[in-house]
């Protein structure tokens, strides 16, 4: 008989951990001092502290628990954000606890291979998991009272998805059900308890009307008493279309109707943190010389200054100066009027730019002054934005994140002129799942995204 649940993952993530972390102390050794460490009892403590350190934080945001459904970006994400910290900490007990003149490269060499292993690693292992799954083992018995849309869209998308490890054991409801459904049919919602009371199930599935409310509450008392667990899916969030949370506040139930992360300092901090190192760099290595050429070219092609400086929407719906090279003829309509194919305004050097994106560079200074991240929503000319906040549902959701240089819709092609409103149906509906699934992660795959664009792929959109 195949378990049910395997309690050693947790154990097997640590100490492959601890290895890679050793491993990754003697390569950088091996690297920075030839195999020859200046301080063997320093270094040596240096591997036992930072083992437990790593472990620790791990245990804290909850790493080696291995989730029922497994998004791959958002634990990567949560991973880096993991060493990210641990970076820190380790840095901060080294300078502040001791004297010693630890090595800044041998630092910066651990950290970096220590990382990349420990990233390949959690994509190995997080694959493996889906495969142990597969062939039956760490399942959940789970038990679905009731039926409606979101019963089985659960059972379609995940309860028959072996890669999540469920075993649907019994589907209670007084509705008619579908023929592929027979099989896990196992009564009325009066036989609930009987079932229970002969077979074992992890968690118990919930999704009924308010006038079941008895039921609902035998069900959690049972529950309680017999150790297993209970999920409520709200009856209304069939109606409801968007994600929601519930806090408490003096007891009483709280909804909040969308998730932000960027509401997080901690968050906020990061992002910040990204775009100011990013912004700085690309100042000093590319901007140092390319801007001055840009300019040039400008002034010699067409009459004007080098800079086109326009009042845009940003954060919370506050106006803000917004900055670009100047791609077209100065003309009265550039603060009114949409760029068009084959618009007449723009110049020729300037239809290069717009092309590859090349006139949006200098939205890095506004990144440095705060009024704009590196990604986020596009920021939009404020004759639109009053147009499309009445033409547009939830237009002005957008503006809860600040402004970016490139952003999710970007990336899936939602840019450029918005010919019809559904245009721009579909690009605010990009922006706003950007807004409420932001990770440090999915920032740096849509910064990556973006610059391998500019470079190889020929956008239609972009004129």
């Amino acid at each position: 008989m195949k378990k049910n649940k395997s309690k050693f993952i947790p154990l097997i993530f640590s100490i492959v951990d601890v290895l890679l972390f050793v491993i990754a102390f003697f390569v950088a050794n091996y690297w920075v001092f030839q195999g020859q460490i200046p301080s063997l009892i320093f270094y040596n403590s240096f591997i036992v502290v930072g083992c437990f350190l790593w472990v620790g934080l791990n245990l804290k945001f909850d790493i080696y628990e291995a989730p029922r459904i497994i998004y791959m970006h958002k634990l990567l994400g949560k991973n880096l954000y993991t060493l990210v910290t641990f970076g820190f900490l380790c840095g901060g007990l080294i300078f502040f606890i001791t004297d010693y003149k630890f090595s800044r490269v041998f630092f910066l060499y651990l950290l970096l291979i220590f990382s990349v292993l420990v990233l390949c690693w959690r994509l190995v292992s997080y694959t493996l998991v889906k495969v142990y799954r597969r062939k039956g083992y760490n399942y959940s018995k789970i038990v679905l009272v009731g039926m409606n849309e979101n019963i089985l869209k659960l059972i379609d998308n995940v309860y028959f998805n072996a890669n999540y490890g469920f075993k649907i054991s019994g589907l209670f409801t007084d509705a008619n059900i579908t023929d592929d459904l027979q099989a896990h049919f196992k009564g009325k919602l009066s036989q609930i308890f009987d079932f229970l009371e002969k077979n074992h199930v992890h968690e118990i599935i919930i999704s009924l009307p308010y006038h079941q409310s008895k039921l609902i509450n035998d069900l959690f008392r049972y529950a309680d008493n017999h150790m297993i667990r209970v999920r409520v899916i709200p009856e209304f969030s069939e109606y409801l279309s968007q994600r929601f949370s519930i806090n408490y506040i003096q007891q009483i139930p709280i909804m909040k109707l969308r998730s932000e992360p960027l509401k997080s300092f901690t968050n906020r901090f990061i992002k910040r943190a990204f775009d100011v190192t990013f912004s700085s760099i690309v100042v000093l290595l590319v901007f140092s010389w390319l801007f001055p050429v840009i300019a040039i070219i400008i002034k010699l092609t067409s009459k004007g200054p080098v800079f086109f400086v326009q009042k845009r929407t940003g954060q919370d719906g506050n106006a803000f100066d917004c900055f670009k090279f100047r791609s077209m003829t100065v003309n009265k309509e550039s603060d009114s009027v949409q760029a068009t194919k084959n618009d007449s305004r723009v110049t020729k050097f300037g239809a290069f730019m717009r092309k590859t994106s090349i006139d949006e560079l200098p939205q890095i200074f506004n990144v440095l002054l705060n009024n704009m991240s590196l990604v986020g929503p596009r920021p939009h000319m404020l004759k639109h934005t009053e147009e499309y906040r009445v033409l547009v549902d939830k237009f002005m959701v957008r503006h809860f994140a600040k402004p970016g240089v490139t952003g999710w819709a970007q990336i899936n092609g939602y840019r450029g002129e918005t010919k019809q409103v559904k245009d721009m149906e579909n690009r605010a509906n990009a922006d706003i799942w950007y807004v409420e699934n932001w990770s440090f992660f999915l920032d740096v795959k849509i910064v990556v995204i973006t610059a391998w664009s500019m470079f190889f792929k020929k956008d239609e959109n972009a004129f």
